[in-house]
């Protein structure tokens, strides 16, 4: 007799309020970073169905998406991971796995759609097999997909240091809203880290200050130190992100920066009305403006 599982996930977006990058690469090919990444509310939705198969020749990952820039195929984080993470329970050829992702975070964006949406698959996937897997060794192949995953496995306020997966969660951050403003241009991050290591400053990190800012509770002296190592090369790609920053600044956004690679811009605000005025003023500068808030985790199964 064929079974089935089903379970939907709500898969939430990150910024980066912290980027330092160091202009060596490593061993791999990646960079050293350190980050301070916050989880953000607007979230794709995934649909996971697994079904338990009696031949392996019907076994598989079918991903559907409704959005035409997203993958089908291994190309897509959501199947790389839904494949490692068979492969490592030796289960590949036990299931058939169908995967509907309903898109709205933005494509190519910095602002980890793909990773997060891995994440969303491991957890899933783990929830409806009962996969005995430590935390740990969940982290380890979250890192072996993707640098952002391992931070969206649980999301919220955290360092990420290395290429982005050895992750240190920190206390959360007061709620902020947060209006995301991104133009057509899709950038991909690793022709922004090329033009960085040609064009880019190196910095000294300030994450450990920060990190102390956030355990103490001096929030304030946090979002004034706030910079992203990546902002200025994004601003040879769109100069945009200078006149959206420029214009969130003007009126009442605490902080208004790129994040990652960009080309979005945030900006944090403390009211709703100050947001809101920023969401409209932004909708005639950028085609994709949203407005959401902080929020302390990643995942959340509904």
């Amino acid at each position: 007799m064929v079974t089935s599982k089903k379970l939907t996930v709500k898969s939430a977006g990150k910024i980066n309020l912290y980027l330092n990058v160091s202009k060596s690469r490593r061993h791999d090919g990646y960079h050293d970073i350190k980050s301070i990444m916050q989880s953000i509310n607007l979230a794709d939705e995934l649909s996971f169905e697994i079904i338990e198969i009696e031949k392996p020749v019907d076994s598989g990952i079918l991903i559907n998406a409704d959005h035409a820039d997203i993958p089908l195929n291994e190309k897509n984080l959501v199947y790389k991971a839904a494949h490692i993470l068979l492969n490592a329970c030796n289960l590949q050829d036990k299931y058939k796995i169908i995967i509907n992702i309903k898109k709205s975070i933005p494509v190519c964006a910095g602002l980890a759609g793909g990773s997060t949406n891995a994440a969303a698959t491991l957890l899933a996937i783990k929830q409806l097999l009962d996969l005995k897997i430590s935390q740990k060794q969940l982290l380890q192949i979250a890192g072996d997909i993707g640098s952002d995953v391992p931070f969206c496995i649980s999301g919220g306020t955290a360092l990420a240091e290395g290429r982005g997966e050895i992750v240190s969660q920190l206390p959360d951050i007061p709620f902020y809203w947060v209006v995301l403003a991104k133009n057509g241009k899709k950038t991909q991050t690793k022709d922004i880290y090329h033009k960085f290591d040609h064009l880019g400053k190196e910095k000294n990190s300030i994450h450990k200050n920060l990190v102390e800012k956030i355990e103490t509770g001096h929030f304030n002296c946090f979002l004034e130190k706030l910079y992203n190592d990546l902002e200025e090369v994004g601003l040879l790609e769109d100069d945009t992100i200078k006149i959206i920053k420029e214009t969130a600044h003007e009126l009442g956004a605490v902080v208004a920066q790129m994040t990652g690679s960009g080309p979005t811009v945030f900006a944090l605000c403390s009211d709703l009305t100050a947001a809101k005025k920023i969401y409209c003023a932004l909708k005639s500068l950028a085609k994709q403006v949203f407005l959401t808030h902080t929020k302390t985790t990643s995942q959340n199964f509904i």
